[in-house]
């Protein structure tokens, strides 16, 4: 097989690693340009279906939506083109690179994917992949296909930070954490800083600002998607998410004040109904034990959540990557 190939290469270029051929090339940073040269290369030979065209790490190691496979297979055999729509985040303090994309599989079917690469010394060392996909019935609707219209990412996740208004590391995974804390068991009484132009994408579409939403019994009267960011984690209605866990902050571009983040939603269904801060009760939509598998990005200016977009994937209740949730 071809990509045993690129395992062969790995073992003769540490070698010379090994005896200092490689002292160049290791003290070589890589860029943000590097970086998504990688990731593209990544997808390149996904499309290809040629994973030897890569030069992997010893230790390389691929999942996708949260299960490992090996390097060739899932997106590795059906992949055939990208799409339009690419918003890239770089940090090249870790060597990793994060995609939020469209992909199509086998000419038909258009996906809406998160994907993580890392990077050492020129060798792919880590990927991850979590893939939506439409349903059989309609292969050329749901996320991916929403996310293609859009055509482009938001502009605030473009923008540059100048370098004395970039924050810390430290901070901007504190920020970001503040979001998955607001909502798990949500009381209201606690909410992460958001910017007031905050605005949130779920699957390509906006579940924020939607003044034309309308209040439900399903949604205890109130018209949640109607708020903004901060009205919503001040209502509590999200108290039927039971736990947000195995959080990771993998990639943080600070150049962008980007934060690219993982984890699982958990909704146990156990409580039926809930009361709201201000009296009011709503049902609990859930009415089955669920998981869901995130990738959420959020773009933080000043402090201040702005704008958000997110990668879901429905999983096994309670399930959890045993590669990378360790």
């Amino acid at each position: 097989m071809r990509w045993r190939k690129a395992f062969a290469v790995v073992g003769v270029f540490s070698v010379l690693l090994s005896i200092g051929a490689g002292t160049a090339l290791a003290a070589d940073p890589c860029d943000r340009a590097c970086l998504q040269g990688h990731l593209d290369k990544v997808l390149a030979a996904m499309i290809a279906h040629n994973p030897s065209q890569l030069m992997f790490a010893r230790t390389i190691r691929y999942t996708e939506n949260g299960v490992e496979l090996r390097i060739g297979d899932g997106l590795w055999g059906t992949a055939s083109a990208r799409g339009k729509y690419n918003l890239y985040v770089c940090d090249t303090e870790t060597g990793q690179a994060g995609l939020y994309g469209t992909l199509i599989e086998n000419g038909v079917v258009t996906d809406y994917i998160a994907l993580r690469v890392k990077v050492f010394e020129s060798l792919v060392s880590e990927i991850e992949a979590i893939v939506v996909r439409p349903s059989g019935s309609n292969p050329g609707g749901g996320a991916g296909a929403a996310v293609e219209k859009a055509g482009q990412p938001r502009s605030q996740f473009l923008q540059t930070v100048p370098p004395a208004e970039r924050m810390s590391r430290e901070k901007l995974i504190e920020v970001a954490n503040s979001y998955f804390t607001g909502l798990a068991n949500q009381t209201g009484k606690f909410t992460a800083p958001f910017a007031p132009t905050c605005n949130r994408s779920e699957n390509g579409g906006q579940s924020t600002n939607l003044k034309d939403q309308k209040p439900t019994e399903r949604t205890g009267g109130i018209a949640i998607l109607a708020l903004n960011c901060e009205a919503q984690q001040k209502t509590g209605w999200w108290a039927f998410v039971t736990d947000i866990r195995d959080r990771r902050f993998p990639i943080v571009d600070r150049e962008r004040g980007l934060v690219m983040s993982f984890g699982y939603f958990d909704h146990n269904a156990a409580v039926r109904t809930y009361t709201l801060p201000d009296g009011r009760k709503f049902p609990n939509p859930e009415n089955v034990p669920s998981t869901i598998e995130i990738s959420e990005l959020f773009q933080i200016g000043d402090g201040k959540i702005d704008q958000i977009e997110a990668v879901i994937n429905n999983v096994p209740y309670g399930m959890r990557s045993e590669v990378w949730d360790k």
